[in-house]
């Protein structure tokens, strides 16, 4: 029997069905968007659950749009992959429009989630027809604190003022195996934090990531945008792969690949599109300094990443050790995306790079203007040095700057200066 893994968005989407009529679950297939709906769906008395991936449902609404649900009067409508037929956009838009000229009973009575595998800024039908009538959250694949079960507040702690680092050993999960992340322990995480078939049921890993991603070439890419060379995507995956964790530069890439800038442009959009690649923007703001306004590029599930560099978790520090200090960064990127999209905060999350090569790997600021400053260090060792460039920022905004923190791969909190710390990477889920 599969276990069963409790997503810590569900409390989140329930309490957004409460206050709005429409719900938009985005995500890159195989995230568990299906079955987290369906799993939501139990908590209402009456569910009508419909999947687009059904050819006939889909034809049906292809040539009704909002067919499917048009008689439906209460309780709660799933409607699934439902980028598959963007003309019930409108027909969706349209029957909230008609909930909201009734009662305010008939409101409450009737209620939409909607989950899709495209991001929803490529769909404009969908994002236009439903502005105000939709919130959107974002569902990644397992994020290391839900397979461990632990707390995995480490952004909400550390964005809190007054909040001090520590590690509380009760807290820690079933797995002391990978409660520090040393090189051997980054081999047993990553294939945990992933995917859930993958970190659940699937002993070939590699050959599950080859169809995963030939699967999202053929059917979401091609869904997205003709595009006329679709067999440059692997090849342009394979770039990118080698280049996670660093400033994207167009014109090398194009060069590498034979092909213009403005296609490049366009197949990065799509790849970000399927949720395989994020660009993490530079923040550029308030001292006076010139910056580098380059986005740093990352994969957003390592494990799909190390299959595309040709390696396991495991052969990653020993065979390409010049990559290793990226691909554990990547793995923090991906982690902090999660625990972000599960705060309502207004935090955003950049990198950090001036002219003069002064560099931080992240940076949250949070609305008010609270920035907080994060290095990731592939050593187990953490020196004075290693905030040479957090002090930087510390120094230039003392005001808005709430603490810099070094994650590197020892086992212990340690305190450098009074908003200075170096804690574990395991402190991403374990705080």
């Amino acid at each position: 029997m599969t276990e069963i893994i409790d997503r810590r968005l569900a409390d989140l989407v329930a309490g957004d069905l409460r206050d709005i009529e429409a719900v938009f679950i985005n995500g890159g297939r195989q995230t568990g968007k299906s079955t987290f709906v369906t799993s939501l769906g139990e908590r209402y008395k009456n569910v009508v659950y419909i999947s687009f991936d059904d050819i006939s449902l889909r034809a049906a609404e292809a040539i009704t749009p909002g067919s499917t649900f048009e008689g439906i009067k209460e309780g709660l409508v799933i409607l699934d992959e439902i980028q598959l037929v963007p003309d019930t956009f409108l027909a969706l838009k349209s029957r909230i429009d008609s909930l909201r000229r009734g009662t305010s009973a008939g409101k409450k009575k009737l209620k939409f989630l909607l989950t899709g595998s495209a991001d929803i800024m490529l769909l404009p039908r969908l994002a236009d027809a439903l502005v105000g009538r939709m919130y959107v959250r974002t569902m990644y694949p397992f994020s290391a604190a839900e397979i461990l079960k632990t707390p995995g507040t480490f952004l909400k702690k550390m964005l809190r003022a007054g909040q001090e680092p520590a590690i509380n050993e009760k807290s820690r999960g079933s797995h002391p195996d990978i409660r520090h992340i040393s090189k051997s322990s980054f081999a047993r995480i990553v294939p945990r934090a992933t995917f859930p078939q993958l970190s659940l049921s699937i002993k070939n890993k590699d050959q599950w990531c080859q169809s995963y991603i030939s699967t999202l070439i053929e059917r979401d890419v091609k869904n997205l945008s003709d595009i006329d060379r679709i067999e440059l995507i692997p090849q342009l995956l394979s770039v990118l792969a080698n280049r996670t964790g660093r400033l994207v530069n167009d014109a090398d890439i194009s060069l590498a690949l034979k092909i213009s800038q403005p296609t490049l442009k366009r197949y990065r959009t799509l790849l970000d599109g399927v949720f395989l690649t994020f660009l993490l923007p530079p923040w550029h703001k308030r001292i006076e300094k010139r910056f580098i306004k380059s986005p740093k590029i990352y994969f957003n599930d390592t494990m799909l990443l190390c299959h595309i560099l040709g390696f396991s978790p495991a052969e990653i520090a020993l065979k390409r050790p010049d990559l290793y200090g990226f691909i554990l960064e990547n793995f923090v990127a991906s982690e902090l995306r999660k625990q972000l999209s599960l705060m309502e905060d207004g935090s955003s999350l950049y990198h950090f790079r001036t002219s003069d090569q002064k560099e931080i790997d992240f940076l949250i600021e949070t609305r008010n203007g609270g920035l907080l400053a994060i290095e990731v260090k592939a050593a187990s060792v953490v020196l004075p040095a290693d905030f040479r460039h957090i002090r930087f920022l510390s120094e230039s905004l003392p005001d808005n700057f709430l603490r810099g923190i070094v994650l590197y791969q020892g086992d212990k909190v340690i305190q450098f200066d009074k908003k200075l710390f170096a804690l574990p990477v395991s402190a991403l889920w374990e705080m």
